[in-house]
């Protein structure tokens, strides 16, 4: 039998994990997607994650709440909800959200979290 080729993708707790003060929802995780991934991320109670450096491109679209980037060489943009972001493969950055802050975020490939558990290495900056 073939995998189906459209399917729901919520969030399951057992591909949640937290970064900090935010929570990363893989959605897309045995979905029948290869290269593109999605899925959600929330501060709860507000906060910063610790520096990551993109090992690939990503979108993010803020759903609600305020999501700032801090970026390495000290800029921040800051998107309010309703706001699109996108992120350059290579970028040193610093998510931070309000309380309540959600977002939808889309990258690729979809197993970055296990390709990359720690992010860009510094050889391939």
């Amino acid at each position: 039998m073939s995998q189906a080729t459209v399917n729901l993708a919520p969030a399951e707790a057992k591909y949640t994990f937290d970064n900090g003060p935010m929570t990363v929802e893989l959605c897309t995780v045995r979905k029948g997607l290869d290269d593109l991934g999605g899925g959600f991320i929330r501060f709860d109670n507000g906060g910063k994650t610790d520096p990551w450096r993109l090992p690939y491109e990503e979108i993010i679209v803020v759903i609600s709440g305020e999501l700032t980037l801090h970026v390495e060489g000290g800029e921040s943009i800051t998107a309010p909800a309703g706001a699109v972001v996108t992120i350059a493969k290579g970028a040193g950055v610093v998510y931070e959200g309000t309380p309540g802050t959600r977002g939808f975020y889309a990258l690729t490939p979809a197993d970055w979290h296990k390709r990359y558990p720690h992010g860009l290495p510094e050889t391939e900056n």
